[in-house]
């Protein structure tokens, strides 16, 4: 189911206007990686979409002022503690310089930078957080908001001690909200070819052919048995 959860997210982050890519670090050492981010999303401030009339409660709370740089993983455990990034970003300097490379946005690296970048990618172990781990940044091209969190679909709802994230049941209901046919507007049609969702496709498929209310075990029930 892995790879599910990967793509609910994508098209969660998609519907809230980010572009989304994972990410590859590289090795020195020919035929490894050192590690892989899940998920890089990139957001602009004046994104807009009204036209969609999707009237949902910002669980990301999406920078209106600032472009915003997600940096997260996927976790499907059902153990809070251990969701961290992977060892071999959180643990090496070199990898999260090459992240910092990767997206672009300093012209210099130096070690306070990549210090800075492991302190909230380590956010597991920050004892003093109660909302996401982020941080405002203006650099030589603009004003950005890194944010760094995990997409946990198996987990409760984030009690409001430690580290933000977003779960399973948060994801479903905003895609639901965003795709289901049953509510029809004048402005925006939610009947058309899905085929140019690509790899998306199967998962739009889902909650546009859901009879009511999709939720996180229909996702789990549906997607496990097409993983056999």
């Amino acid at each position: 189911m892995e790879k599910h959860y990967e793509y609910l997210t994508k098209l969660y982050l998609r519907l809230k206007g980010y572009v989304v890519s994972n990410l590859i670090i590289h090795s020195e050492s020919q035929g490894n990686s050192k590690t892989e981010i899940d998920i890089i999303g990139i957001r602009m401030p004046y994104h807009l979409q009204e036209d969609r009339q999707v009237n949902f409660h910002d669980d990301l709370e999406c920078s209106n002022s600032k472009i915003e740089i997600i940096i997260a993983d996927v976790k499907s455990t059902k153990q809070l503690n251990k969701v961290k990034f992977n060892k071999g970003l959180r643990q090496d300097g070199s990898s999260i310089n090459k992240l910092i490379g990767w997206l672009g946005c300093y012209e210099e690296i130096d070690n306070d930078l990549v210090e800075k970048f492991k302190n909230y990618i380590n956010l597991h172990s920050l004892t003093n957080l109660n909302s996401y781990a982020q941080f405002e940044e203006r650099t030589q091209i603009g004003y950005f908001n890194f944010k760094f969190t995990f997409f946990c679909p198996l987990l409760p709802s984030w009690n409001g001690n430690g580290f933000k994230y977003v779960n399973g049941v948060q994801m479903i209901d905003f895609i639901w909200e965003c795709l289901n046919d049953k509510k029809k507007i004048d402005t925006c049609s939610r009947r058309y070819n899905l085929n140019n969702w690509n790899e998306l496709e199967v998962y739009i498929k889902f909650f546009k052919e859901s009879e009511t209310k999709a939720n996180l075990d229909d996702f789990i029930n549906h997607f496990s048995k097409s993983s056999r």
